[in-house]
């Protein structure tokens, strides 16, 4: 059983699982996460880490300033969210500024398959979230 961590991840990664697609795999300046880039999805940025009992993987979605009527929005995402399979949305601090993010858990005793498969299946919700955000930005859908 591989114990999952930074240098195992990128390992997984780093061979290009044909799930995702040709993909770049760094480690940032803070050290403790991955990131992954799936070039197939216009370089999309996922970072992974693995700590303790599970693994984690997140989408910064976007700017949640940028996202008019946030109280309504939220409250919409809320409503829809068990409708978006293995991913829940949240919200991170990134340089003192507050985010939209999707994100997945999984046990880190998961094989390299489930954890490519989260991955995938994460990135598809993120496909679809930020296009909820933007007709939402455009006024297509309703509160």
């Amino acid at each position: 059983m591989t114990v999952w961590n930074l240098n195992t991840l990128t390992e997984l990664f780093a061979s290009d699982p044909a799930a995702l697609g040709d993909l770049d795999v760094t480690i940032p300046p803070e050290g403790d996460v991955l990131c992954v880039t799936i070039k197939e999805k216009g370089f999309l940025d996922v970072f992974v880490t693995a700590g303790g009992d599970q693994v984690m993987a997140s989408v910064m979605l976007a700017p949640a300033s940028s996202v008019p009527n946030r109280e309504a929005f939220e409250r919409l995402i809320l409503k829809t969210h068990k409708l978006v399979p293995l991913s829940t949305f949240g919200i991170s601090i990134i340089n003192g500024e507050e985010w939209y993010e999707l994100f997945g858990s999984l046990s880190a005793q998961s094989s390299a398959e489930v954890v490519i498969e989260e991955v995938a299946v994460l990135v598809s919700n993120a496909e679809d979230a930020a296009h909820l955000i933007e007709e939402w930005k455009n006024g297509e859908i309703a509160a």
